[in-house]
């Protein structure tokens, strides 16, 4: 069967309809994949809009609200994406229309292998203190160069202690590498590197805070709220706005975002699959 979806480029005239634009989703991946060769990205021309990675799992959902219980828009959606070979799918998409998808997407799901393991809330949070440079220094913190083979150890080393923690048992290398491939900035004491942050998803209005990791053992002691500080304040230097997903059930993520300035802006839903036993 046909698909009523198309691939279309940063031009298409979805993004500029007055829902879309006013979207707590602008700052997403959907947004930021205008500007790369990173993702595709499908739409029907008026109400919504897919992203497809060229690797990875994460899919994207944008929709206006008029499809929030649109059953026969929705299962076109649900028969699109498995359409896409994509292995285990991670999708995200807007609060309003979770409930609705979810159920749809649990039963075609299953007539091609997968089922749902997890449904989430992710809180997404918008930046609105002022700068924290007076707080932290910056001691310690560097940019992390993939061509430098010391930084690659420190990277290598920093995630061999995470692995159990992120359940890394297969293919850590080329996780490792996917991480030296990112906009990564370290904490690094004594020769070894103890916490680090990765930004991405540049917008004209607004940049990303990805993720913040801290070593199981240095945990407690300031160090990712120094982290955070220090890219708040590169962020907003480069005239940007931070802006970031985490899980709304993480209170030790929430409690550092929110004490550093951040405050909930919108919510945004996960859906995880994998594959039936």
């Amino acid at each position: 069967m046909a698909t009523v979806f198309e691939k279309i480029n940063g031009d298409d005239k979805i993004f500029s309809g007055a829902e879309y634009i006013h979207d707590s989703l602008l700052f997403n991946y959907i947004e930021s994949a205008r500007f790369t060769d990173k993702f595709d990205l499908y739409s029907d021309h008026k109400n919504s809009v897919i992203l497809i990675p060229h690797t990875g799992s994460r899919v994207w959902i944008w929709t206006s609200s008029a499809i929030k219980t649109d059953t026969v828009k929705l299962i076109d959606i649900c028969r699109f994406l498995m359409n896409t070979g994509i292995k285990r799918p991670e999708i995200y998409l807007k609060h309003e229309v979770s409930e609705n998808f979810s159920d749809l997407y649990a039963v075609t799901s299953a007539d091609f292998g997968y089922v749902v393991k997890d449904e989430l809330s992710l809180a997404a949070m918008i930046y609105e203190g002022t700068s924290p440079a007076a707080e932290h220094d910056s001691e310690g913190i560097i940019h992390i160069d993939k061509n430098n083979e010391e930084h690659v150890r420190l990277v290598t080393e920093f995630y061999q202690a995470c692995r159990e923690e992120f359940h890394w048992y297969d293919n850590f290398e080329a996780k490792v590498r996917n991480y030296l491939d990112m906009q990564l900035y370290a904490y690094v004491k004594n020769g070894r590197m103890l916490a680090n942050a990765v930004i991405g998803g540049h917008t004209d209005d607004y940049i990303r805070l990805k993720s913040i990791a801290v070593l199981a053992d240095e945990r407690r002691k300031g160090i990712g709220y120094k982290m955070c500080c220090y890219i708040i304040d590169r962020i907003l230097a480069c005239g940007q706005k931070p802006v970031l997903y985490t899980h709304e059930k993480n209170a030790a993520a929430m409690a550092l975002f929110k004490k550093t300035g951040f405050r909930l802006y919108d919510k945004i839903y996960l859906i995880k699959t994998d594959d039936i036993d």
